[in-house]
């Protein structure tokens, strides 16, 4: 089963568990709230959510 949890990264709500109800959790998530800092499988994201996240605090992974 999948649950919400709030991401420590960007503070919106993400996701853990099994994976298989995501499609449920995302679309029960006020618009704009969604944490895009990892992937939502099987959950078809618009471009336009991708780009609301802020790019404060990410990390590059070059060396």
């Amino acid at each position: 089963m999948c649950s919400r949890v709030e991401c420590k990264q960007c503070g919106k709500t993400s996701w853990r568990g099994c994976g298989k109800h995501l499609t449920t959790l995302f679309a029960g998530i006020e618009k704009g709230k969604h944490c895009m800092c990892r992937p939502w499988p099987g959950v078809v994201v618009s471009s336009e959510m991708v780009t609301e996240q802020p790019l404060e605090g990410s990390t590059s992974t070059d060396k």
